[in-house]
């Protein structure tokens, strides 16, 4: 008799397996980026419509987690985690075969909705299987996963656009998908310790007063959400700042997103070698937070001060992500830690 094959949870391929989870948005974001210009000529739509190809995926990627986390806690991860890649893949081969824009901007917002499956259930997969520094570094392992891919992601859009038009690059998104629940369905085995009929879905209003009201969890769901929101405000406005007001060129930009991008994976695994030797979370975060703190301050000092130049913000840009990636970690397992029994519920907030 043949043993089935099994992810096993100690196993660098499940840490691999559980980034590449995570990193399903971010991959399916930035790999569109480059052909959203392609689309718009295509399917003889406006510049404006084919960027809610990325509004509408992330709407859906913001809504999702609301129902995965009860629904992971009340049903379990493994069939959870199928529905929202089946949902993926769906939404993946609907973009591709897409005959006009309406249809593209419903099949993305399908396909958001499904992507909010991976990063909710790879955290309350982690929280099931780890305790302590042990949940915390393999948080740290997940981060360095999932922040790589959206660095390269951009080029590989560039390359399948090149090569098979913009409808290729979906359908590699589905294919990814696809590939996903084969190993989830094959591999993964439950992780949940038990399958409570009390934790139902009716009850979602209970489950996320119980996580919202706890001090701890809301403590490090803010850090989390402070470090998102500073990420998103940097990505969405060094565009204008350094291309338009700095006129740095676009190679160089390039080149800079990138180094910012390393600078998260560099921030992860230093929080992963820094749980292996038992240092404690809250030194982490209060390192983390005063020097992106004092990094912030500065950048704005530079600015009123007119004195933001590509060589003085450069630095504190890469210092910010650096502490982000060092703090995720670390707000991640504070989140988790206190409620085991609703981890999915703490895992999508």
């Amino acid at each position: 008799m043949t043993t089935r094959w099994r992810l096993q949870p100690q196993s660098v391929l499940f840490a691999i397996y559980l980034g590449a989870l995570a990193a399903l948005p971010p991959i399916s974001i930035d790999m569109a980026l480059p052909a959203l210009v392609d689309i718009a000529g295509s399917l003889h739509a406006g510049a404006s419509q084919a960027g809610l190809t990325l509004s509408l995926f992330m709407a859906g990627f913001a809504v999702g987690p609301i129902v995965y986390g009860p629904l992971c806690d009340a049903r379990g991860r493994k069939p959870t985690l199928l529905l929202g890649l089946a949902l993926f893949t769906v939404g993946g081969i609907g973009s591709a075969v897409a005959p006009d824009i309406s249809i593209l901007l419903g099949a993305r917002l399908v396909q958001g909705i499904g992507a909010g499956a991976g990063m909710t259930v790879a955290l309350a997969i982690v929280r099931d299987l780890f305790e302590g520094n042990a949940m915390q570094h393999r948080l740290a392992a997940i981060t360095v996963v999932a922040n790589v891919a959206p660095i390269v992601a951009p080029s590989v859009g560039v390359a399948l656009l090149a090569a098979i038009e913009w409808r290729g690059i979906y359908g590699v998104m589905a294919v990814c998908g696809f590939l996903a629940a084969i190993v989830t369905w094959t591999g993964l085995v439950e992780s949940a310790p038990r399958r409570s009929p009390d934790v139902a879905i009716a009850g979602l209003r209970e489950q996320y007063r119980r996580v919202l009201t706890h001090r701890l969890v809301i403590g490090n769901i803010l850090i989390n959400g402070f470090g998102f929101g500073w990420m998103f405000a940097y990505v969405a406005g060094s565009p204008l700042v350094l291309l338009h007001v700095l006129h740095v060129r676009p190679v160089i930009y390039a080149a800079m997103f990138a180094m910012t991008g390393l600078g998260i994976v560099a921030g992860a695994t230093i929080n992963g070698v820094l749980a292996s030797r038992g240092v404690g979370a809250r030194r982490v975060l209060a390192v983390a937070i005063c020097v992106t703190l004092a990094a912030t301050l500065s950048l704005i000092a530079m600015n009123v001060l007119h004195l933001a130049t590509l060589l003085t913000i450069m630095p504190l840009l890469v210092a910010c992500t650096f502490c982000f990636g060092l703090a995720a970690p670390s707000a991640t397992r504070g989140a988790l830690d206190p409620m085991p029994e609703l981890a999915g519920v703490a895992a999508a907030c």
